[in-house]
């Protein structure tokens, strides 16, 4: 019994760690890719997940930053940085492209 406990137990922060992917479609793409397309804003995305975890963390702020630009109706994704350390954070431009 106790050992599905701590089964159940591991399982359950290994889920924790995990990244929530974005909700929609976005592209990630470089600056020459989106000439003619409209700009909306810079999106930017931050994780506590840092140190020995900092890929989780790298990719959970990534999640963040492209859910920010879906949800403001943005189709491209151009990354201007992407820190891990022990305080994860990215930033991007997030752009509206038509037949791209």
């Amino acid at each position: 019994m106790n050992g599905r406990i701590t089964i159940a137990i591991i399982s359950a922060a290994i889920a924790g760690c995990a990244s929530q992917q974005a909700i929609g479609e976005i592209k990630e793409t470089v600056l020459s890719e989106v000439t003619g397309c409209q700009f909306i804003t810079n999106v930017t995305g931050t994780s506590g997940w840092g140190g020995l975890a900092a890929t989780t963390g790298i990719n959970n702020a990534k999640e963040q930053a492209k859910q920010q630009a879906i949800d403001l109706g943005g189709t491209h994704l151009v990354w201007h940085s992407i820190n891990g350390g022990y305080s994860p954070s990215v930033s991007a431009d997030a752009y509206k492209c038509k037949n791209k």
